[in-house]
């Protein structure tokens, strides 16, 4: 197979010997004993130009013991008969391929004419021994064959690269083998039935043949304003219920989940894809990740989509020509399906960030008029001296300057939510007491390991804890939520953790990337306080996610 296989790029010199070899059969070796030989020899080159399946792939000899007895049996007592079949079988596949590789089309078609003309001036007159023909014509008949034929042997060689694993139409095949068997059969019929000469004879039906084939071809599209056999054959052949359209309808029902993800899609449809008999897997390798289904086996065909991804198809068998564009077609429509998923995501989270604005721009409006009341009360409360104020009231007065020290920072964020060149900065012990006297729910408990006073940023802290906090304490069934601070020479860490139920698999994905919505919010917050994080070189990230201990970390490895 080594030795072979350097041969198989010369398909064109492989067809010219093929026809060579045939044409030595019918005109010039007439002895039975070299003739058999010959006739394996033929058959061996057109096991090596076929273009039905792969000449790559090992044949299992067993099973083919007994169709290559069947093929050489009536090779053996019938070489004339034998040789009329195997030409009309290459026709066959020579025409079927006409229509579907430009490239070779040219010496397809001189092939196609050298077969047919060799069919009906040397094997037809060897095989029936009533059909004669004029004595100059066989020997003229014999040189002009020939001539064409010594061109295939100066043919260019095609780039197999470039070329599709299988180029039959059967359709076309069968047509062309039809009409081929069509004109022979007439040939021989007017000359036995009516004793008119067999070339007029042959003529004959060529122009009866070709004649019934251009009125057929007007009838199937008249073009005249009303529509032919062609608009019938489509809407008997269109039909209802296959598998290609039982995957398109899939699709579109796929697309319009609201809540499936891009990737989640794609997954889908190929799972739903492989289910067909002629496929075994099919693989997408995008830049950053690949997705996949089925058991990657058989023959791959690669489909370049677009310039950075490329799918690659596994058919259970050699799918032809005609089912391997339907199935690249499929691939097509799921591709723009999952562009529009995309579009539909980015669309939806530029929604989403447009409504958190819009909602921002009308609460600072309100905000300021909360603090402004606020900043009211302070001064009525500050109406008398401190050391004459009773407790309650310097209690009221210290918790009203807190609350309009948060809503001041909070609307100087609004109004300009760049990021400031400095940074302010105190010791986490510091920051840790004041926010622990802050709060006073009885489900939060505090714990701390301060070893080293790091000095940390309040703003991030603040934001990030309190976020984690209410999140965990809207939670139904949380009775309990720890808020644990480490700090030494390696790292910072704050955990917050709750007792409640776990987080669902498909959002531990989505977390920190994009809003993802709980239910009670719009989604915002983890993905603001991760985006947060970053800008001050922290990490935030889902540290356990188990029944009763769902635990997010704040931390900073001081080493790194």
């Amino acid at each position: 197979m080594k030795l072979v296989k350097p041969l198989l790029q010369f398909e064109l010199q492989i067809l010219g010997a093929l026809l060579l070899l045939l044409h030595s059969l019918v005109w010039f070796i007439s002895n039975p004993a070299l003739r058999f030989p010959f006739i394996v020899v033929l058959y061996g080159l057109f096991i090596l130009w076929q273009p039905l399946w792969s000449k790559e792939t090992r044949v299992n000899q067993s099973k083919a013991i007994v169709p290559i007895i069947l093929l050489l049996t009536p090779s053996y007592f019938y070489p004339d008969e034998a040789l009329i079949f195997f030409s009309l079988l290459m026709a066959g596949l020579i025409g079927s391929r006409l229509f579907g590789n430009s490239s070779t089309r040219g010496f397809d078609l001189l092939a196609l004419v050298i077969l047919t003309l060799e069919m009906a001036i040397g094997i037809i007159p060897l095989t029936f021994a009533q059909i004669s023909l004029p004595g100059t014509l066989g020997n003229t008949m014999q040189v002009i064959i020939l001539l064409p034929i010594l061109v295939f042997f100066f043919a260019p060689v095609p780039d197999r690269s470039q070329q599709m694993h299988s180029q039959i139409d059967l359709m076309h095949g069968v047509l062309t083998a039809t009409m081929i068997f069509i004109v022979l059969l007439g040939g021989i019929t007017i000359n036995t039935l009516y004793g008119v000469d067999y070339t007029d004879g042959l003529l004959l039906t060529v122009f009866i043949v070709s004649t019934l084939s251009i009125g057929i071809s007007w009838f199937w599209n008249p073009g005249v304003g009303y529509s032919g056999l062609g608009v019938l054959w489509n809407r008997y052949a269109m039909t209802i219920g296959g598998p290609f359209e039982t995957w398109i309808n899939t699709l579109t029902t796929l697309i319009e989940d609201p809540y499936i993800s891009s990737s989640d899609f794609l997954q889908a449809a190929c799972d739903n894809l492989v289910e067909n008999d002629w496929l075994n897997a099919i693989s997408w390798k995008f830049d950053s990740f690949t997705i996949g289904a089925g058991e990657k086996s058989g023959i791959p065909v690669k489909y370049p989509l677009a310039e950075h991804l490329e799918v690659t198809l596994y058919f259970k068998s050699d799918p032809g020509q005609a089912l391997r564009q339907h199935t690249v077609l499929l691939i097509r429509m799921a591709y723009q399906f999952y562009l529009s998923k995309l579009n539909q995501e980015k669309m939806r989270a530029q929604e989403h960030f447009e409504t958190i604005h819009h909602t921002g721009a009308r609460l600072t409006h309100d905000i300021k008029n909360i603090l402004q009341s606020i900043q009211t009360s302070i001064n009525i409360v500050q109406f008398q001296p401190d050391d004459h104020q009773p407790l309650p009231f310097r209690l009221l007065n210290q918790n009203l300057q807190q609350i309009s020290q948060r809503l001041e920072t909070t609307l100087a964020k609004l109004k300009a939510p760049e990021l400031s060149g400095s940074v302010t900065v105190k010791p986490i012990s510091q920051w840790f007491d004041e926010f622990r006297q802050g709060s006073n729910d009885p489900r939060l408990v505090y714990r701390s390991d301060i070893r080293v006073d790091h000095r940390i940023p309040p703003d991030l802290f603040d934001s990030v804890v309190n976020n984690l906090i209410t999140n965990a304490l809207n939670k139904e069934e949380v009775s309990e939520v720890i808020v644990d601070v480490t700090a030494n020479e390696e790292m910072i860490v704050i955990a917050v953790c709750d007792n409640g139920e776990p987080l669902k698999k498909e959002l531990e994905g989505q977390l920190f990337n994009k809003p993802v919505s709980s239910g009670q919010g719009m989604g915002i917050g983890l993905y603001q306080s991760a985006f947060m994080a970053r800008t001050f070189n922290f990490e935030l990230e889902l540290a356990n996610n188990l029944e009763g201990h769902v635990c997010f970390s704040l931390f900073q490895h001081l080493s790194e």
